[in-house]
């Protein structure tokens, strides 16, 4: 039962309120400061109610003090303060002081108080929900930088000089799966403009046709379809920091407008002549031979220069094994899974492995592992349990095979990728389990990507009727 503490000096107020709600909650009183102090600890109770004034005197106000001591002992219980005066003053100063609610007694019946103090408490468990979580999130953090290798310490050294500094543009590099957003999330994290913006813009995502847009916005009317005003991403980090994820995917005309924000930190939104000021951090990543690509006037020299500022280069996985160990260890607990402990032999295989896919590929092998015990009924990865290529210790590779010709390439894949689907559902039995088998980043994700196929190749459906089935009825059922 929801615990209830009633201070306030109107003995007869506190009294009738008690009787209207004593068979819905453990009213506890008080009726003066004194009273208070006894009565109170932090934890024992899960809503109180104050009253500002706790005697005849009009400017007595040691309510707030009462206020004040519960805040210190314990700032998750929620506190509606009461008074029979509507002193807009007071109720301004006691939200300051952490108070959840304020109300007029003259304005409040009595059976309104049972509903108050209902969602009163469901907002201090809330309150101690995302605590918890922040808590968890903190001993478990997602985007932390692991390992002791002397290229990550060097790395780590660089994440604090940028950061620091909230000015300089950086250029991340490194093959894919190294971690290139994770730098970029710390140097947000670490830096001065961590309470500012931070987007992400992965430019490889975006239609060619809307880059502009999405990235400088538009004025209503810009173009055909252009409804209305459009804040781009540039914008929308201002005085934060924008990651622009494989820069060396810029068309020419982009790499022109970009130059310009990057050297007159200000732009123009599509079909507009008003100039935008912007304050951001660039911090930009690529695998790509940028310097080639000068070469090969495929990015503009200048915009080569004004992109490499600071450069952050990441080591392979593979040049820094000793690390593994610690990134298992993270990513089971990471995971939170009942699967958490790895063999030896495991252990070995993962160490031996030339990991073409580094951090990332790691990363899924663990998750793969966990699956595969869990559905064998074991506690513990072992090797067995680790994708194909890790266990047999050779990267995988297309095996020659007779083809005919011609074939439309992108609906063999879409189909290859069906196929595994399909055997992936048939071996977990879920789609909860099956997203993460396959790699994807979630069930939503699996479950886009199935329609996105269905809906290009129509004629797939048939073949694979009961993965047809399966998704489509699903989004029916959502957007109902």
């Amino acid at each position: 039962m929801t615990r209830v503490l009633i201070i306030d000096d109107d003995r007869e107020f506190a009294e009738s309120l008690s009787s209207a709600l004593g068979s819905s909650f453990e009213i506890q009183k008080a009726s003066s400061f004194e009273d208070a102090e006894k009565v109170f600890e932090p934890f024992r109770f899960d809503v109180v109610l104050l009253d500002i004034r706790l005697s005849d005197d009009p400017n007595d106000r040691r309510g707030l003090d009462i206020l004040k001591e519960i805040n210190k002992q314990n700032p998750d219980l929620p506190v509606l303060i009461m008074t029979a005066y509507g002193d807009i003053d007071i109720a301004v100063e006691s939200l300051k002081l952490g108070a959840e609610d304020f109300i007029q007694k003259n304005k409040v019946g009595l059976d309104e108080y049972k509903l108050i103090i209902n969602n009163l408490f469901r907002t201090g468990k809330l309150k101690r929900k995302v605590k918890s979580l922040e808590s968890r999130l903190e001993k478990l953090d997602p985007w932390k930088i692991v390992g002791k290798h002397p290229k990550i310490e060097e790395v780590r050294t660089h994440i604090k000089v940028v950061a620091e500094d909230g000015m300089t543009n950086v250029l991340i590099r490194g093959e894919t799966g190294t971690g290139k957003e994770l730098v970029a999330r710390a140097i947000h994290r670490q830096g001065v403009r961590k309470d500012n913006p931070y987007v992400v813009v992965a430019l490889a995502s975006l239609n060619k046709e809307t880059i502009s847009s999405d990235l400088f916005g538009h004025e209503k009317g810009a173009y055909t379809g252009a409804a209305s005003r459009r804040i781009g991403f540039i914008e929308e980090a201002n005085g934060g920091i924008v990651f622009l994820d494989e820069v060396g995917e810029f068309a020419p005309e982009i790499q022109s407008k970009l130059l310009r924000v990057l050297e007159t930190k200000e732009f123009t939104r599509l079909g507009s002549n008003k100039p935008i000021k912007v304050d951001v951090q660039w911090i930009m990543a690529t695998n790509r031979d940028l310097e080639r690509m000068v070469k090969e006037g495929k990015l503009r020299e200048d915009l080569y220069y004004r992109l490499k500022a600071f450069e952050i280069v990441l080591p392979p996985l593979r040049q820094r094994k000793e690390d593994i160990p610690l990134l298992v260890e993270h990513f089971l607990a990471l995971f939170g899974s009942d699967v958490n402990i790895i063999s030896d032999k495991t252990l070995a295989a993962l160490m031996d492995y030339k990991w073409p896919g580094n951090i990332r590929e790691l990363k899924q092998a663990i998750q793969h592992g966990i699956l595969k015990a869990r559905l064998e009924g074991e506690k513990l990865i072992d090797r067995k349990h680790l994708p194909q290529e890790i266990v047999t210790g050779k990267e995988t590779q297309m095996k020659p095979q007779t083809v005919s010709l011609p074939v439309n390439i992108s609906r063999r894949l879409a189909e290859i990728e069906l196929t595994y689907v399909a055997e992936a559902l048939r071996k977990t039995g879920k789609k909860t389990e099956a997203w993460a088998l396959l790699g994807y980043s979630d069930r939503f994700a699996l479950r886009r990507r199935v329609l996105t196929i269905f809906r290009k190749y129509p004629d797939l459906k048939a073949p694979f009727h009961p993965l047809e089935k399966l998704f489509v009825a699903e989004a029916q059922d959502k957007s109902q």
